[in-house]
């Protein structure tokens, strides 16, 4: 195995199904880092079971789990491998990608952050999503994060407060954590906007995009918005088709290939 090799990158995703979110934001975010970095090669994988699963069946497609991602890389003689996640949180799907890097103890490794890893992180995502979506008067943004059960939820409410603080008319609400979408729905109200833009906090567009916060059903954030005597507009846009966001991510990865080769 040549030890002379360059570190490789691994691009880790929960993955989707859904071919043209995949397009604009995994496959873009892949071919940023690769951009920034030509000379570590790139690998993909992905922690949803469900999801690769899904790809085999009906297209064919075939990813790796994060294991086989590894044993990839070694096989491909790295001994090296930045691994950088395109997760919103540090949550169980963070975690469980970690242990799984553990268990490669010939492999060394490095992991950079996910979006809003911590709450410094929040201030540089705030700003962008603000910068790009910029308000009318009257006008509000409404962003639906995934939650989880995990300590990790806390973060959203970090986020929250850097909006506040910045005078940002944003507000978060989650499918399964906190905030919940009433408490999101009645700042909004509060806040005396006659209009809100809902866009996912989320790295891409897929089912609950589509179903929890733009879906026609009740409990939507779209009819909770609506209910409320707010016009509303879905945004059906995942957070990795932003350059800016895939910037942000090839910067993480920057920092774990420089732990890495050290």
């Amino acid at each position: 195995m040549n030890n002379d090799k360059p570190a490789a990158i691994l691009v880790v995703s929960f993955g989707t199904t859904h071919p043209v979110t995949f397009e604009r934001c995994i496959a873009a975010t892949e071919r940023a880092i690769a951009a920034r970095f030509p000379e570590h090669p790139v690998y993909r994988a992905f922690t949803s079971g469900v999801v690769i699963r899904r790809l085999k069946e009906k297209r064919g497609i075939a990813v790796d789990t994060v294991a086989e991602a590894l044993a990839r890389i070694a096989e491909d003689g790295f001994t090296r491998v930045a691994v950088q996640p395109t997760l919103i949180l540090s949550g169980i799907e963070y975690e469980k990608m970690r242990k799984t890097i553990a268990g490669y103890p010939n492999m060394r490794a490095a992991t950079g952050r996910p979006l809003i890893g911590k709450n410094e992180d929040c201030a540089e995502a705030a700003a962008i999503l603000m910068e790009e979506n910029p308000l009318a008067p009257g006008e509000a943004l409404m962003l639906m994060g995934h939650g989880t059960e995990h300590a990790a939820n806390d973060v959203y409410r970090a986020m929250q407060a850097e909006f506040d603080r910045g005078g940002y008319r944003a507000f978060i609400g989650t499918v399964e954590g906190t905030p919940s979408f009433a408490e999101a729905v009645a700042r909004l109200a509060a806040s005396g906007a006659s209009r809100a833009r809902l866009l996912p906090l989320m790295f891409v567009a897929g089912d609950h995009a589509k179903n929890d916060m733009a879906g026609a059903g009740e409990g939507s954030l779209l009819s909770l918005v609506q209910q409320a005597g707010i016009e509303a507009e879905p945004i059906l846009r995942g957070l990795g088709e932003s350059k800016a966001i895939q910037s942000l991510y090839a910067t993480r990865a920057e920092a774990a290939l420089r732990e890495v080769m050290a």
